[in-house]
């Protein structure tokens, strides 16, 4: 998979809305592993220190035409409809937005037939998930997460296809992932990135950035690891043969942590950020949005 530089175009405004509160799963950690009915599943205690966050100055970028959608929190489960299909209790815990009817059997007729989302956008019932974020032994619910379907390239861009999962990040990842896939940030301030949670002021979210690879190979809605479909644009261009998608970006917002230095994530160290995508979407209103706002 090519990843594209640090010098992205970055969305440089991030609204702050209200958040929905949810309550916590139990404090139990599960591996990502191969999908086998023995799975090693191990308690969730106190973390060891992370590593204190190394602030990254990202170049300032233009504004880039974006579709915007605000999405509360929805369930909390341990369990992953694109890695864990059909198989329940078996993954690390994540967070879901979004479809409120995710679970292990979702599938993506499934979202189409129960379109109830915690999206502001009706016509969007796509599934999004992230693991559950850890303070010690205590989850740390997230306010909300803002949905952005960024023009990155300079290629014309068409809507994601029905049907299309992703995934970005690395789930696995024990040192920092690059900056243009995940990052973090204080507020509204995308611009001062770093590869850990940064010790925000008390007025300002804490907020986790996942960007997702935005050209497919035209044909695939999914592959073997779930990632080799589709590729990260190279200086703004998707290459030959990929088909310009706009590109996902999830920005999870917490509140601010006083201390970041034990904060951790269901799937391990505070380094193994990553999200899912399930596309729900009404398709035809979703082709309409990019075509007329992403020119």
């Amino acid at each position: 998979m090519k990843i594209k530089s640090l010098a992205i175009i970055a969305v440089s405004t991030v609204l702050l809305f209200a958040g929905i509160s949810v309550t916590g799963a139990n404090p139990i950690a599960f591996h990502e592993a191969a999908a086998t009915a023995d799975a090693a599943i191990a308690p969730a205690g106190p973390r060891r220190p992370q590593p204190q966050p190394r602030p990254t100055r990202v170049p300032p970028a233009p504004q880039v035409q974006a579709i915007r959608i605000q999405c509360g929190v929805g369930q909390v489960n341990n369990v992953d409809p694109i890695v864990m299909p059909g198989m329940p209790a078996m993954s690390h815990y994540h967070q879901f937005f979004g479809n409120r009817s995710t679970n292990e059997r979702t599938t993506i007729a499934s979202l189409l037939a129960n379109r109830a989302t915690t999206c502001n956008d009706r016509a969007d019932s796509s599934a999004y998930w992230a693991p559950q974020l850890w303070q010690g032994s205590t989850a740390i619910a997230p306010r909300s997460i803002t949905v952005l379907y960024a023009k990155t390239v300079t290629q014309r861009v068409v809507a994601h296809p029905a049907g299309l999962m992703l995934i970005a990040g690395d789930s696995k990842a024990v040192e920092a992932q690059d900056l243009s896939i995940v990052s973090w940030y204080c507020g509204n301030n995308v611009q001062n990135a770093s590869a850990t949670p940064q010790a925000c002021a008390r007025n300002q979210d804490l907020v986790g950035l996942i960007r997702f690879p935005e050209c497919w190979n035209g044909k695939d809605l999914d592959s073997a690891n779930h990632k080799d479909h589709v590729t990260y644009a190279v200086n703004g261009v998707c290459a030959v043969g990929t088909v310009a998608l706009p590109q996902l970006q999830m920005h999870l917002r917490y509140p601010a942590q006083a201390d970041v230095s034990t904060l951790a994530l269901s799937s391990g160290s505070i380094y193994s950020m990553h999200a899912d995508f399930m596309n729900g979407w009404n398709q035809r209103a979703f082709v309409n949005q990019v075509a007329q706002r992403l020119r």
